[in-house]
């Protein structure tokens, strides 16, 4: 057994920076920082070297590990409170806006690239809003620092070395079962060793849940177990889209990243681009059950012929459905077996003509995919008929803002999830209703990317030196 006067579970930017912020605030308590994965040095992905998938068990080094999914991300960091989730809602828009300024300084601080995309343009930006509004977009300009998958991981392993070297302890490898929740308050936690599956008692004062995106299913289903209050929230369904850097080279070079949100007919959902990757490579990650998501990253120094970003469609189910991450799963499930396994890619010629793609009219199209072990097929047949019907019209509108986006021989891959629907309830100040215990970063429902789960992080950091 094990005691601490705080115990993180997930060493993603939220765990992170809650550890960094009580020491900078010169806490003396002792805290210990539990995390699936391997230490970042010790981080990589055999793909690099096989041009295909390996299914690394028991864990995929590419969402696992110190820093989570944001060491392999592009590294963006949004520079704006309109971007990235819920939290202006809980705490105040100025409160996150001036936490936002706050944490980009420590970022810089480790050695993140001082150039800021996506200012400095207005009238070009001006233009590009006005093509959106005519097709019934909108147009958020959000500043971008950009880290780059390679300098990101860079910057990462500087941070876990500075928590090591002011005392926070480290266990790598461990998985939580389970926290000790009794009579409305947390006493601490119980992991596993993932290799000899020795468990291990950790005592602590305040117990920090900040699982990511990866363990928004593991912390939903402890929620409902211990009578953590919290509710469904929104799920995100669709596809990473791919295209010739031509098509995407006015918004590159202007927004750096178009985040675009519309609400098309006929069902009026919200739909919106995200993670948008100039020169950047279509990438797979795998989670514990073996269910491979698409995803998308760029480098600072290696470019690929083509851009490619997420067009996400959000649903919200109500009573008597309570289970929205089950449901993105069973779509990534289906998607994944029609692909024996991997990531699907069609064309968009090919939908709206009704066919499948065949891997021959990809080798002899502008564009390549970047994902080499991609399958081509049919998407139309995993994903749902009001999913599918929002995003084709979501791509014809993008098109009247970026003329050629809804080419014939655009890409879109499958299956782009967010798996962050669970929402915890909790306060002004993120107390939940269990004392000591808190739900931070994506996990919790509230943010969506690394700057915002890096607040929420530095947030309670503050609260518990």
């Amino acid at each position: 057994m094990k005691k601490c006067d705080v115990v993180i579970i997930g060493a993603g930017p939220a765990g992170i920076f809650t550890a960094l912020e009580m020491i900078k605030n010169d806490s003396k308590k002792k805290v210990i920082l539990v995390e699936q994965g391997k230490s970042m040095e010790k981080r990589r992905c055999p793909k690099e070297k096989t041009n295909k998938c390996l299914y690394c068990k028991p864990y995929c080094d590419i969402t696992t590990g110190f820093s989570g999914a944001g060491a392999f991300s592009d590294g963006k960091l949004s520079l704006s409170y309109e971007v990235g989730g819920e939290l202006p809602n809980l705490v105040g828009a100025n409160k996150v806006q001036s936490l936002i300024e706050y944490t980009d300084q420590i970022y810089l601080d480790f050695g993140a690239d001082t150039k800021i995309e996506g200012i400095g343009q207005d009238d070009k930006v001006k233009d590009i809003r006005k093509k959106a509004i005519k097709a019934g977009l909108k147009l958020v300009d959000c500043p971008i620092r950009h880290l780059g998958t390679e300098k990101a991981q860079e910057i990462y392993g500087e941070i876990q070395a500075y928590l090591i070297k002011n005392g926070v302890e480290i266990l790598f490898g461990y998985t939580c079962l389970d926290a000790d929740i009794r009579d409305g308050k947390c006493y601490g936690v119980e992991i596993e060793d993932i290799k000899t599956h020795e468990t291990l008692t950790i005592e602590a004062a305040n117990t920090v849940v900040a699982t990511g995106r990866k363990g928004a299913d593991w912390l939903e289903k402890l929620c409902t177990r211990s009578g953590v209050d919290h509710v469904p929230g929104t799920v995100d369904v669709g596809v990473r889209v791919e295209v010739r850097n031509e098509i995407m080279e006015v918004v590159n070079n202007v927004l750096y990243e178009s985040k675009l949100i519309g609400y098309p007919a006929p069902f009026k959902n919200k739909v919106r681009t995200f993670c948008q990757n100039p020169g950047g490579f279509v990438s797979q990650e795998n989670y514990d059950n073996d269910l491979a998501i698409v995803n998308g990253h760029s480098y600072k120094e290696k470019k690929s012929n083509n851009t490619n970003l997420a067009i996400l469609c959000s649903h919200n189910f109500r009573v008597p459905f309570d289970q929205p991450i089950e449901y993105a799963k069973r779509i990534g499930e289906l998607t994944n077996m029609l692909a024996n396994g991997q990531i699907l890619v069609q064309r968009f010629g090919d939908i709206l003509e009704g066919k499948r793609t065949w891997q021959e009219e990809l080798e002899r199209s502008n564009v390549r995919p970047t994902l080499p072990d991609a399958v081509a097929g049919d998407i139309t047949s995993a994903l749902s008929y009001r999913t599918m019907m929002n995003i084709i019209n979501f791509i014809k509108a993008v098109d009247e803002v970026v003329p050629g986006f809804a080419a014939q021989e655009t890409l879109l891959y499958a299956p782009e999830i967010k798996f962050y629907s669970n929402r915890v309830k909790m306060d002004e100040d993120l107390n939940t209703n269990i004392e000591n215990f808190y739900c931070l970063g994506d996990s919790s429902g509230w943010t969506r990317g690394l700057m915002m789960a890096s607040v929420m992080g530095v947030i309670v950091g503050r609260r518990l030196v």
